[in-house]
């Protein structure tokens, strides 16, 4: 009877100074990593769809403080202004709290509640997608979820028709191109 009084104590205490809400990571490693991620001026040397000229907006990792990272990017056609597609990657680190996937999952959600169109995204890759507002009708975008990452990818049509359709077929085509050039390799 004392052992297991001895035992129950030491499991209550436990739970008392690990705090209730605490989560361990799960076990699925991240996908994306800094070290991984390829630079802009790399993406259109991985995939022909993808504009020629890139360029690096920003990209934030600070190693010393967080595997966490963000990469923006811009790709245009050479001597063109239109189309242009951005992207934003956003990969999150697993920590002995949580893993990068919820913190992905949870940053994916935040980011697609501005979202009020639940039409099908059709992609063929990712958990998750959802198209984001435009700014106008030669803009479109859409943002998906890729186990540690969120992808957010803006189109801007050289020639919009009024069609959704005309902006977010090519779109479609650039997330497809995005995401294959992204894979870790």
């Amino acid at each position: 009877m004392a052992t297991a009084l001895a035992v129950f104590w030491a499991a209550g205490l436990g739970s008392f100074l690990w705090g209730a809400d605490h989560k361990t990571s799960d076990a699925t490693p991240d996908k994306y990593r800094d070290t991984e991620f390829a630079a802009c001026t790399d993406f259109p040397a991985r995939s022909q769809e993808i504009p020629r000229d890139a360029s690096e907006v920003a990209r934030t990792w600070y190693p010393e403080v967080s595997k966490d990272g963000t990469l923006l990017c811009s790709f245009t056609p050479r001597d063109r202004q239109r189309p242009l597609v951005e992207l934003q990657a956003s990969w999150f680190a697993t920590t002995a709290a949580q893993s990068g996937s919820e913190k992905a999952s949870t940053n994916f959600t935040g980011a697609s509640a501005v979202s009020n169109d639940d039409s099908p995204v059709g992609l063929p890759f990712g958990e998750k997608a959802h198209w984001l507002p435009g700014k106008s009708q030669a803009e479109c975008g859409l943002i998906f979820l890729d186990r540690n990452t969120v992808f957010q990818i803006h189109y801007t049509a050289a020639a919009p028709d009024g069609n959704p359709e005309s902006c977010r077929g090519p779109l479609r085509t650039m997330a497809q191109a995005l995401y294959t050039a992204a894979q870790p390799r």
